[in-house]
């Protein structure tokens, strides 16, 4: 059993040392990201500078980088007047979770401050002053509860001061010359041994600082007001003066009022009965103009039954159901034109009209979802299955290009298609009509 134990402790180690490995190697791939946006196409000089994935920033001693004493954690990063053109890319550089300093002074960094700074919750010194960032600071700024000193003077940054009230630890803060707005926060003055937010855009009056700073921490800010400043703020505006009392009302001025009130009154029925009239003959008018269109309708309806009708009887078609006379009520009334029919495949069909089609025997053999299938003799004897589709829910267009792509189908056991018409209102597809019925009938035992 010793044996044993002893295995699975070296076993379990070995795996400790992979893991603790894999986790350094990403927090030096985290850096040296850090270090090509902090200076891109930078060329160091010194050839002990490190910041590559192929040394270690403790052991190898990176330039900048000290550890802690153990060696196995960066505790700071300090690269200061190196003329670094790039950002601060803060969620690269919060990898390094025990960083307590971090100090880029005097370089030309330019872009905002991202909120991933919070990420450094050990970070003690934060030193960004003389460079070029621009945009608000992020609130997670507030959030490092370890903070104690933060320097973020001469940059471009804007919006308002970071609300600190509640980082105890905090004993300097400088932000001068930037384009900060809006009011000083209360600060907890009495544990600051420094502090500076002289020319900003900053307003109001200035808190109690209890004498720890003079006017130079508050100047350059032109609507700043009160002590350690000259300018006096002004006093507070009165608070507003109660309303009025009513007026009693005259009890004589009451026949007065109720002259006036009256003649309101009338005018407001003389309005009220002038609109009833005109919305009445409005109504009126309505009603004549549908009477009109429903006798057109009418007159309209009984003409098309009546060629529907005589066109069924003249053809013969079987059961009085024939392809002219259901087209004849659908289309007809819709003004469709009969022209437009487009022959496929078949050689025997040459010549064939759209109206030659309609004028044919037809025999209705099925009713579907999407339209009836009839069987139409033609007048040199050829037989066609011809399916009228309604309802498909398709364009025109899209079924002429279906329809040609179909007919380009060429196999021994497809059927292709001889003709189709299309309209707007109207489908109609043409095949040869086969005796035997189709494949899918013969598989369910249905006869066409």
């Amino acid at each position: 059993m010793s044996v044993k134990l002893i295995w699975a402790f070296f076993i379990a180690s070995f795996l400790f040392l992979l893991l603790a490995n894999s986790e350094e190697e990403e927090v030096i791939k985290a850096l040296v990201t850090f270090m090509d946006k902090l200076a891109p196409g930078y060329v160091p000089r010194d050839p002990a500078w490190g910041w590559n994935v192929s040394s270690d920033p403790c052991n190898d001693k990176w330039h900048g980088v000290k550890c802690h004493s153990d060696n196995k954690y960066v505790m700071s990063v300090i690269l200061e007047k190196f003329n670094f053109g790039g950002s601060l890319d803060a969620g690269s550089l919060c990898t390094a979770k025990f960083l307590q300093i971090l100090s880029l002074e005097d370089n030309a960094l330019h872009d905002s401050i991202s909120e991933d700074i919070g990420k450094c919750k050990f970070l003690t010194h934060l030193f960004l002053s003389g460079n070029q960032f621009s945009g608000d600071l992020p609130m997670s700024i507030g959030k490092l509860s370890n903070m104690k000193r933060l320097d973020i003077s001469d940059n471009h940054l804007t919006g308002e001061l970071p609300n600190m009230v509640h980082v105890s630890s905090l004993i300097s803060f400088v932000a001068q010359n930037n384009n900060f707005t809006g009011e000083i926060p209360s600060y907890d003055f009495s544990n600051l041994d420094a502090f500076n937010v002289s020319n900003n855009n900053l307003h109001g009056p200035v808190p109690d600082v209890g004498g720890r700073f003079h006017a130079d921490s508050f100047s350059g800010n032109p609507n700043l007001c009160g002590k350690p400043l000259s300018n006096a703020c002004p006093p507070p505006p009165p608070p507003p003066s109660p309303p009025p009392p009513p007026e009693k009302k005259d009890k004589k001025s009451f026949p007065n009022d109720l002259s006036i009130y009256s003649g309101y009154l009338v005018l407001g029925l003389i309005t009220l009965i002038f609109l009833t009239f005109k919305l009445l003959c409005r109504f009126k008018t309505k009603e004549k103009e549908l009477e009109v269109e429903k006798k057109e309708k009418a007159q309209e309806t009984v003409g098309i039954v009546a060629k529907a009708s005589e066109v069924s009887n003249s053809n013969g078609s079987k059961n009085g159901i024939g392809i002219r006379s259901e087209y004849s009520l659908t289309s007809l009334e819709s003004g469709m034109t009969t022209s437009g029919l487009v022959l496929l495949s078949s050689r025997t069909l040459r010549g064939l009209q759209f109206e030659d089609l309609l004028g044919a025997p037809a025999e209705l053999i099925r009713r579907g979802k999407h339209g009836s299938l009839y069987k139409v003799m033609l007048d040199n004897g050829v037989l066609l299955a011809v399916k009228r589709i309604k309802d498909w829910g398709i364009s025109k267009q899209d079924f002429q290009r279906r329809m040609n792509l179909i007919a380009q189908v060429k196999h021994p056991r497809v059927l292709p298609p001889v003709a189709y018409y299309c309209s707007q209102q109207e489908k109609l597809l043409a095949y040869e009509y086969m005796q035997n019925g189709s494949l899918f009938m013969l598989l369910y035992g249905k006869c066409m």
